[in-house]
């Protein structure tokens, strides 16, 4: 049995992001299990492509939804449930949280249908951008401010790094990975324009085409990191002192 004192809020993110599309007012988590299999499908693959990427794993979701069906037995108004969605049932949260937590450790999730690309599917795949693109670019973004009227769109990728700095070695390479998936992605600009300035994240490129402006942002931040912080890495650096095998 989970302890409630030992559960934040933040413990229990991954099944907040699965159970998402439940996250509004007047709608829980249906009964029928069918059909909430079906909805957190495309959710659940996005997952176990993070997964395979370095992010957390099915199994780790898995057991924040048995912590949260604990919690909600023990104390359903825990401050580490907030915006857990309920079971339209409401008494049978718990049990239909335990299994959702089964159908991810089980398998039984993958289907043969030929399901498309969701956009809370996408917005998995750039955890920087949905970041940094409403920030910087959005609407009343830093990047394109009342004082950067003036500026071209490289002065607001240049503000970026700047305020990214001495972190850039950490975030500007995901930064240049996401340029490039987006372009791997959505091949024209009205898909692009689509699902990053609207349905996506609410964010922008300035006055460039996201077409333009990906490849810019990405050859920035590489330009950056060779002029400012190479070498990143040496070989050997790893090696115990006095190794020399």
């Amino acid at each position: 049995m989970t302890n409630p004192g030992s559960v934040d809020y933040w413990s229990l993110e991954g099944a907040r992001v699965l159970l998402s599309p439940y996250d509004r007012w007047g709608t829980g988590i249906p009964d029928d299990a069918a059909q909430w299999q079906s909805r957190l499908f495309p959710l659940i693959r996005g997952m176990r492509n993070a997964e395979q990427d370095g992010g957390r794993n099915l199994r780790e979701i898995a057991a924040e939804l048995r912590v949260a069906a604990d919690l909600f037995e023990a104390d359903p108004t825990h401050e580490a449930l907030g915006r857990i969605p309920r079971a339209e049932t409401e008494d049978r949260t718990p049990r239909v949280l335990r299994e959702i937590a089964e159908h991810l450790v089980s398998g039984k999730w993958r289907s043969g249908e030929d399901v498309p690309l969701t956009t809370g599917e996408l917005r998995l795949r750039f955890p920087r951008f949905s970041q940094i693109l409403p920030v910087y670019w959005g609407q009343d973004g830093v990047a394109i401010s009342d004082e950067m009227q003036d500026s071209s769109v490289e002065d607001g990728i240049r503000l970026f790094i700047e305020e990214s700095h001495p972190r850039c070695p950490w975030q500007l390479p995901s930064v240049v990975s996401e340029c490039y998936q987006a372009l791997a992605l959505f091949h024209t600009e009205d898909q692009l324009d689509m699902f990053f300035s609207l349905e996506g994240m609410g964010g922008g490129s300035g006055s460039a085409d996201f077409l333009d402006f990906f490849p810019l942002l990405a050859r920035h931040c590489i330009e950056h990191l060779r002029e400012a912080h190479s070498p990143l890495w040496t070989p050997g650096q790893d090696r115990p002192r006095g190794d020399v095998g």
